[in-house]
């Protein structure tokens, strides 16, 4: 998939689904993970999501037929700030991506006395 980033293949397909960030994370994105069980792709739209027609053109795109989308616009701030810590691949505007990943992070960090919260309440 870092190759179809590369030779702006995904920009174009990106722009044609109306997608504004996206990037890979989980073992598609660590270090030495050559081939992957699976791709784990954070994504955010402009406007309407077509996330079928995005998975579609990803599997095309990358050979590889299990791809797991997480969307950032519904995400709560653990799984935002996990996704777009991985691999960038596409941002619609420069710095788009860098912005959305200070502002996952700061949300996680800002929240997460409310998740400690949550967790002792539920001990109770």
């Amino acid at each position: 998939m870092v190759a179809a980033a590369d030779s702006g293949e995904l920009d174009n397909l990106c722009r044609l689904l109306g997608v504004r960030l996206l990037g890979l994370f989980g073992t598609a994105a660590r270090d030495g993970a050559k081939e992957p069980n699976d791709l784990d792709v954070a994504v955010s739209f402009r406007g309407a999501p077509d996330v079928l027609g995005l998975i579609d053109a990803l599997t095309r795109v990358s050979g590889c037929d299990r791809v797991d989308l997480a969307l950032l616009d519904d995400a709560g701030p653990v799984l935002r700030a996990e996704a777009l810590v991985g691999t960038p691949l596409y941002e619609d505007e420069p710095g788009a991506y860098a912005i959305a990943q200070m502002a996952a992070l700061a949300e996680r960090r800002d929240t997460a006395w409310l998740r400690a919260l949550q967790l002792d309440l539920l001990a109770r």
